[in-house]
């Protein structure tokens, strides 16, 4: 049956006219969120997987030291770079033809990385999987953003997280049950190139179940806490009446900003992101050539700052969206992300080389230990939207409360607990840890980017991803490096005072964990402070406007 689309308010305050479409609204949406977990599965397991090569990489490709930093950074550095460029591109030319040419990209890059002859030609491959999966990622969370909102919008993205977790689990364990199954020779080529049959059914799905065009699904920061249905096209209408009857009131209304390609602000953009990223990548590199890479940094940054406030002055629309950039909510939310973001990764790994190096645990074993918190906070992650429907960013801000007080346990554990029941006791912070992450993490997401106007989903996503890939990047690089330097060179299995050198190792980067909760606690309290005095002010001035 053809059902016509209410019509959408845009940027320019314009009304489209109705969409026509064979589905209905809800079996849009629950086609688009289908293609959207699908591809986040697809590129999230990818980025998991290959760890577990490592070992197989250098003796099957003879891969160096900075090869194999290449083989799993250079993934990350130009995920990043793609970001917020592939999220400007989607908000201007349609987010499917985007998602689409990133998964080709991503998946055309694997099966060059799963046939190559050497290491060099892995490290070119998986610099391309970067940019695809950089490119397809913004437009997942821009999809998402069109299509639902209110606690809809909560349950898409909670869903997301959860499919996060969930590669998270079992990336490790299908990797290394690859290669032990198919040896190590043949085993790195199928991990590298496991990822193709679901890209292909990733794109399939998106050319036939995503709308070439984007829905534009008004967003507001109230709509969280409602109900999940659509605004009918006569609302719609009458909002857009009042509205213009409201501007006529006070004059003329200003004419909208060209909408357009920044392409200067994306080059500036993108040598900012290199610069700071490359020096944490190259982690053998000496401190002098580490700076040399950063001193860009000096130049770039402001120059970006004043070519973007000269580009919206001229009536256009920067890639750094001014409302975006003057939201204390976008802002303050990308900070409660970016410290979560690289702690909780940073953590991950210091634990796996404690239960290794320190413990003499397998990887295997490793795995079971933080295999259960995983699980919990994909599980809770799924139904994190009840939170933020009931308690809204003060649930959130709970949650990393209680996230700090869990970290100050660990270290009390990792201090005073004996060796004898210290598994046990990590297992359970693992899972209190994990429940804490899957209640915070998506509704922080659902609430951060409920500031970005439609027709700014896409670089709104981009941007908030940015500061997670950039947090992620420092935070491995400064916690692994933090520990290794405490633990010290002798600190191995079977040498005097080896756990103890583990042990404080681990109490210093516990200690960084806590200082990186309690930034996102404080960048969280600053965002539910704002919005209770917003929430004061309207009712004040609704009082006062009432007739009497």
């Amino acid at each position: 049956m053809t059902v016509a689309v209410p019509a959408r308010s845009t940027v320019d305050g314009r009304l489209r006219g109705p969409v026509r479409s064979r589905r209905t609204p809800q079996a849009v949406r629950a086609a688009v969120l289908v293609v959207c977990l699908a591809t986040g599965f697809t590129t999230l397991l990818d980025q998991s997987m290959l760890t577990v090569a490592v070992p197989v990489l250098r003796g099957e490709l003879g891969a160096s030291t900075a090869q194999l930093q290449w083989i799993l950074a250079g993934y990350s550095l130009t995920f990043g770079i793609a970001l917020v460029p592939a999220g400007r591109l989607g908000d201007l030319v349609g987010r499917r033809l985007l998602l689409v040419a990133g998964i080709v990209v991503f998946s055309g890059s694997s099966l060059v990385g799963a046939t190559a002859s050497g290491a060099g030609v892995l490290v070119l491959a998986r610099l391309l999987q970067g940019i695809g999966a950089g490119i397809a990622n913004p437009q997942v969370i821009g999809l998402m953003q069109d299509h639902f909102t209110g606690s809809g919008r909560a349950r898409a993205f909670g869903a997301y997280g959860s499919i996060g977790a969930f590669s998270a689990v079992i990336a490790p364990l299908v990797g290394g049950s690859v290669i032990a199954a198919a040896g190590p020779e043949l085993g790195w080529r199928l991990v590298v190139g496991l990822n193709i049959p679901s890209a292909v059914v990733v794109v399939v799905l998106a050319l036939w179940l995503v709308p070439a065009a984007p829905a534009h699904v008004p967003s507001a920061a109230s709509a969280v806490l409602s109900s999940d249905a659509d605004a009918d096209a006569d609302a719609a209408a009458d909002a857009a009446r009042r509205a213009t009857r409201a501007l006529r009131r006070r004059g003329r209304p200003r004419r909208a900003p060209r909408d357009g390609l920044d392409v200067v602000g994306l080059v500036l953009i993108t040598l900012s992101v290199l610069a700071l990223l490359v020096p944490f990548v190259l982690q053998d590199a000496s401190l002098a050539r580490r700076v040399l890479f950063a001193a860009p940094l000096a130049v770039v940054v402001p120059a970006l700052a004043l070519w973007e406030r000269r580009y919206a002055r001229s009536g256009r629309v920067p890639v750094l969206a001014p409302e975006l950039v003057r939201s204390p909510g976008y802002v303050l939310g990308c900070l409660v992300a970016t410290f979560s973001f690289g702690q909780a990764l940073g953590y991950s790994a210091v634990l796996m080389l404690f239960l290794q190096d320190g413990l003499g645990l397998s990887p295997v074993q490793a795995g079971l230990v933080t295999t259960p918190g995983a699980i919990v906070s994909g599980v809770v992650g799924n139904l994190s939207w009840r939170v933020l429907r009931r308690w809204g960013r003060a649930g959130v801000t709970a949650a990393y409360a209680a996230k700090v007080v869990t970290s100050i346990g660990v270290l009390v554990a990792v201090l005073v607990v004996p060796e004898r029941g210290f598994v046990a006791t990590l297992v359970v912070a693992q899972v209190v840890t994990g429940a804490l992450a899957g209640v915070s993490f998506s509704p922080n997401q659902t609430l951060t980017l409920e500031h970005a106007a439609p027709g700014r989903h896409g670089v709104a996503a981009g941007a908030l991803q940015l500061a997670q890939r950039i947090s992620s990047t420092v935070c491995l690089a400064a916690m692994t490096g933090a520990y290794v330097a405490v633990a010290g060179p002798h600190a191995v299995v079977g040498h005097p005072g080896a756990t103890t050198g583990h042990r404080a190792a681990l109490a210093v980067a516990t200690g960084i964990t806590i200082a990186l909760a309690a930034a996102a606690l404080a960048a969280s309290l600053a965002d539910d402070a704002i919005a209770r005095r917003r929430r004061t002010r309207s009712t004040v001035v609704s009082m006062l406007e009432s007739p009497s």
